[in-house]
């Protein structure tokens, strides 16, 4: 991410009150993109935990869940070799998370909950660095948004099945893709606008805040029994016909009986 700090801060307007504050934002995203490495590691590794695997798929699962999103988004874009490879504080970071989760368990209520916060605070940061990398290299916007979804939640999806699980991010979990698209809807509006460098911040702040959210009330996308069709097109016809037979019906019921009114009229007259 580093290295496309500087590029972006290019875009933004000049003469602008806030540009210490600009200046001061590549070191906060620098922290953010490895501490989100590191976190990842840790995840991976806890799934290794689970599973039973011996040290090496503590590594490997590591590697995948913090680098692997950035990779697969680097090699799709064609933008040479992956930053997680040519930058060693990446491989460095992921490692060092494979190697806490497999020293402590990461069982309690307290460290999960500060697992989910940190890459919450993350998963923003990552959908905007990979949203702004493909608009930097002229992707039309609908890529670019698919590259930082991909950025976000590609690492995850990887480390799950290489674990031999159903991605998370597939539903039965609390929000996570979707976050991460909002994010990248955010920083790609902003990026077009000319404030690419307020797009990532403000797109980390949203991914952030929505997945916490997300993951505190439960939030889930409704699963798609919710909404199937569980009638054919002659039932269905069936059943129309009958809500129209009962509302004929009741049409007749509720209308005056004028016949009854006539004949007390002849009475009265005669």
């Amino acid at each position: 991410m580093l290295c496309l700090i500087p590029e972006l801060m290019t875009l933004e307007p000049q003469g602008d009150p806030t540009q210490p504050i600009q200046q001061a934002l590549p070191a906060v995203f620098r922290f953010l993109d490895l501490s989100g490495v590191f976190f990842n590691g840790i995840l991976g590794g806890r799934l290794a935990r689970e599973k039973r695997f011996d040290f090496v798929g503590f590594v490997v699962l590591g590697m995948l869940s913090g680098m692997g999103g950035g990779i697969v988004r680097d090699v799709m874009l064609n933008a040479g070799p992956p930053i997680a490879l040519t930058d060693r504080y990446y491989l460095i970071m992921a490692l060092l998370g494979a190697l806490i989760a497999w020293l402590w368990r990461f069982d309690g209520k307290w460290s999960r909950r500060t697992l989910v916060t940190f890459d919450a605070m993350v998963l923003g940061s990552w959908a905007a660095t990979g949203t702004s990398k493909a608009l930097g290299l002229g992707f039309a916007v609908i890529p670019s948004i698919l590259m930082g979804v991909t950025t976000a939640i590609g690492g995850g999806m990887i480390r799950d099945i290489s674990a031999g699980n159903v991605p998370a991010v597939f539903g039965g979990n609390y929000l996570y893709a979707t976050p991460a698209l909002c994010a990248a809807c955010l920083d790609a509006g902003l990026f077009q606008a000319g404030y690419p460098l307020w797009g990532m911040l403000a797109s980390t702040v949203l991914g952030s805040t929505f997945t916490i959210l997300a993951s505190w009330r439960r939030w889930v996308l409704p699963e798609a029994r919710s909404w199937t069709v569980s009638m054919t097109h002659r039932q269905w016809r069936l059943h129309q016909r009958k809500k129209r037979l009962e509302r004929d019906s009741r049409r007749l019921w509720e209308m005056p009986d004028t016949g009854a009114e006539d004949e007390e009229n002849a009475s009265a007259c005669g």
